[in-house]
């Protein structure tokens, strides 16, 4: 699977809800509204539990908070 951010890239996080995925740069990334993020954080999801791009996001959001 190809990054969504960026095809040409192999990602390595997948959303299992939509089938997307996210390359080791966008996974790093901190622009929290560009990067390795959740394509739909309001809605329900099955995978939320162990989802790892749910888990950076929410980490990255967490430090913007702090830094804020």
């Amino acid at each position: 699977m190809k990054c969504r951010n960026h095809p040409d890239i192999e990602a390595i996080a997948t959303c299992q809800k939509y089938e997307s995925g996210f390359c080791q740069e966008c996974c790093q990334c901190l622009n929290i509204d560009h990067c390795c993020e959740c394509i739909d954080p309001k809605l329900y999801c099955k995978f939320r539990a162990q989802c790892l791009i749910w888990e950076m996001s929410r980490d990255r959001r967490k430090k913007e908070i702090e830094v804020g």
